[in-house]
């Protein structure tokens, strides 16, 4: 039986470019066997793309692109290519590839410019498509839509940069829905960055200008305080959902501890709102129970880390989908529904 020739696409002009770098060691290790011919091309910090025939410790050590063997390369949106094009001594080498396995995190990763380009090159992709990638990575799209969907989520409003000369109207506006404290962070960037808590107007401004750095649009919160949550969901036209997960130092405990019918309506709630979405392979969301002991949806993430440790993979772990098995699954749907 033939291998499956699998392009593994990490690194990436984002500043989670270590991230992926970190799944993609992970990946490559488990699928680096007869099963696959593997092909790793990887995209520096600056945006460049390189065919990397080394070790995957290089990648571990951050010193992949000093191999000096890496070629340029790139996917080529023309669909009669249905690969990669290397340059080898001033001349490309075309490279078929039968499917691409996309580990870029955050800009150009999760945003739908990835997977635009792999619609275009008739290649099929592991992940979610364009319309699902887009639409979550802008928080704001993404609880306008669920709110309108009936998913309960925290109280927000968004701030555009088109009310950059009249944001004092905007501080009075979230004012009058809002008590401080309350969480301002980027609409389409890693919640880590650019996010801060704001205790009065003064903070609230400073905050809103410094998310401003990294968006067009900035949400602003209610502070949710109560426990926090992790839920998986898998899959194409009949997703599932995980096993509700509770973060609890970092780390992700399966079950929740949660009586059955509070698991059962996360599970459903989590399933609506993919398809809400236009999800698809597989999604991440957060979500919090607060003091008061109601459910609230927050963020979802159409690449969460793929480490074998990481918190997807733990939640369908516990499913009996282990690590490689997961890996399997997800190549294996990308390509029966590639025509879609």
């Amino acid at each position: 039986m033939a291998k499956l020739r699998l392009l593994i696409l990490f690194g990436g002009a984002s500043n989670e470019y270590e991230t992926s770098c970190k799944t993609a060691v992970s990946v490559l290790r488990t699928l680096e066997d007869d099963q696959y011919e593997i092909v790793p091309v990887g995209i520096t910090k600056k945006g460049r793309w390189l065919f990397f025939p080394g070790e995957t410790e290089e990648i571990e050590s951050g010193k992949w692109t000093e191999n000096p063997d890496c070629s340029p390369a790139i996917l080529s949106p023309d669909p009669a290519h249905r690969g990669i094009l290397i340059m080898e001594d001033g001349s490309y080498t075309l490279k078929r590839i039968d499917v691409v396995f996309s580990v870029l995190q955050g800009k150009y990763g999760e945003d739908g410019a990835i997977q635009g380009l792999c619609e275009l090159s008739h290649i099929p992709y592991v992940g979610n498509g364009i319309l699902g990638s887009a639409v979550c990575r802008n928080k704001a799209i993404t609880h306008a839509l669920l709110t309108a969907a009936g998913i309960p989520m925290p109280h927000w409003i968004a701030v555009s940069q088109r009310n950059l000369n009249r944001l004092e109207r905007e501080y009075e506006r979230i004012e009058e829905q809002f008590e401080y404290p309350v969480y301002v962070k980027p609409a389409s960037s890693n919640s880590s960055i650019a996010s801060g808590i704001a205790a009065n107007r003064a903070e609230l401004a400073a905050h809103v200008k410094r998310a401003f750095t990294q968006d067009s649009t900035v949400l602003v919160e209610e502070l949710v305080h109560g426990r926090e949550f992790r839920i998986g969901v898998f899959g194409y036209d009949l997703p599932f959902a995980s096993f509700v997960g509770e973060m609890k130092d970092g780390a992700v405990t399966v079950p929740a501890d949660l009586d059955d019918t509070t698991a059962q309506t996360i599970r459903e709630l989590a399933i609506t709102a993919y398809q809400t979405l236009e999800c698809r392979s597989l999604a991440l969301f957060d979500l919090f129970c607060t003091e008061r002991g109601d459910i609230l949806f927050g963020e979802v993430n159409t690449l969460p880390e793929l480490t074998e440790l990481s918190v997807y993979p733990q939640l369908m772990a516990d499913l009996g989908m282990r690590y490689r098995y997961l890996l399997e699954k997800l190549i294996e749907q990308a390509v029966e529904h590639a025509d879609r």
